[in-house]
C-alpha cells in the first residue's frame, strides 16, 4: 500500500513538474497580425506583384505567372511556411536552404512606412541582389519603388 502511494505522489508530482519547465512558443506557422493583408509592388505596364499574407498561408503572383504558395504542411521545402523573426527583418520560408527555388526574396523582408503623396502607407520592404524594393499595403501605385539596399 506504501508502494502504491509513493509511486502516485511521485507520478503526479513528476506531471507538475514537467507541465511547468515546458516553455511557451509561438508557433512558426501562424503569421503576425502586423504583416497580414494584400500587398502590391508595380512591375510596369500596369501589371502588379501581389504578396498575399494570411493567418496559415502566403503566396505571391507576379504577372504572367502561377502564384507560389506558402503553406504550413507543404512536402517540398521551398514551399513550406515557416515564419522567423530577427533584428526586425523577417522570412517566410526561413527552413528553405536554397533561396534560389522560392519565388519570395531571396534576402529578409521588413515591415515599414512609405508617405506617398500625402498619406502613409504600410509597406513591406524585400531585399534582392543588392536592391530593396516595396509592397504597399492594400493599393496599387502606378510607380516603381525600388533602390539601392541602405
Amino acid at each position: 500500500m506504501k508502494l502504491m502511494k509513493l509511486l502516485a505522489v511521485s507520478a503526479i508530482s513528476l506531471g507538475v513538474m514537467g507541465a511547468t519547465v515546458v516553455p511557451a512558443s509561438a508557433s512558426a506557422t501562424t503569421m503576425p497580425k502586423s504583416i497580414r493583408g494584400n500587398f502590391y509592388a508595380y512591375q510596369g505596364h500596369h501589371k502588379w506583384t501581389k504578396l498575399s499574407i494570411s493567418a496559415h498561408k502566403a503566396s505571391i503572383k507576379y504577372p504572367g505567372e502561377k502564384i507560389f504558395k506558402l503553406t504550413p504542411k507543404a512536402k517540398n521545402k521551398a514551399h513550406r511556411l515557416s515564419y522567423k523573426k530577427s533584428n526586425g527583418f523577417f522570412t517566410l520560408n526561413s527552413k528553405n536552404k536554397n533561396a534560389a527555388s522560392s519565388l519570395f526574396p531571396e534576402g529578409d523582408m521588413k515591415l515599414a512606412s512609405r508617405k506617398i503623396g500625402k498619406k502613409h502607407y504600410k509597406v513591406i520592404r524585400g531585399y534582392q541582389g543588392g536592391y530593396r524594393f516595396d509592397f504597399i499595403k492594400g493599393k496599387k501605385v502606378a510607380h516603381y519603388y525600388s533602390h539601392i539596399a541602405d
